[in-house]
């Protein structure tokens, strides 16, 4: 059964993730949750979702671009 998905508005997006611009049509957050531990997440605007957890900052926002980079080349390769 498919499901009609709605586009969501960018304004809302992006004041829960205002990470925006490394990866096109993506906003992400990222918040420390305990000492020294950091968890992204990024969305795009149809409700497409990563998110990952780690203790290096600049590597876990690397590697929640990196797989958002990656549905979004997923994306393309067929047609969408």
């Amino acid at each position: 059964m498919k499901v009609t998905v709605s586009k969501l508005a960018e304004d809302a997006i992006r004041a829960t993730h205002p990470i925006a611009g490394p990866i096109t049509g993506w906003f992400f957050r990222c918040e420390e949750q305990s000492n020294n531990v950091w968890h992204a997440e990024g969305t795009d605007l149809w409700g497409r979702t990563v998110s990952a957890t780690d203790h290096d900052y600049d590597r876990l926002l690397k590697h929640v671009f990196k797989a958002a980079e990656g549905i979004n080349d997923q994306l393309a390769a067929r047609g969408g």
